[in-house]
């Protein structure tokens, strides 16, 4: 599994796909085999993320959503 792992990993950087990276964090991958016989290349992000700080972005209220705008004559998005 090695080899072929090593040869997944070539041909997407031969594709541009991916980049070599020395950077402090690696993940584990995984290769499995699709129906049709070709290899999944599968990266187990589970560690990362575990650490991973969420970023919260909640709704905003209707109320206040309107509240700003009161009295506006133009709307853009």
């Amino acid at each position: 599994r090695k080899e072929e792992a090593e040869c997944v990993v070539k041909e997407m950087m031969d594709n541009g796909i991916i980049v070599e990276s020395s950077g402090p964090w690696a993940s584990p991958i995984v290769l499995v085999k699709k129906k049709d016989g070709s290899t999944r290349f599968c990266v187990d992000y589970r560690k990362l993320n575990e650490i991973t700080i969420k970023d919260s972005y909640p709704i905003p209220q209707i109320d206040d959503t309107l509240d700003a705008l009161n009295g506006s004559q133009w709307f853009s998005t």
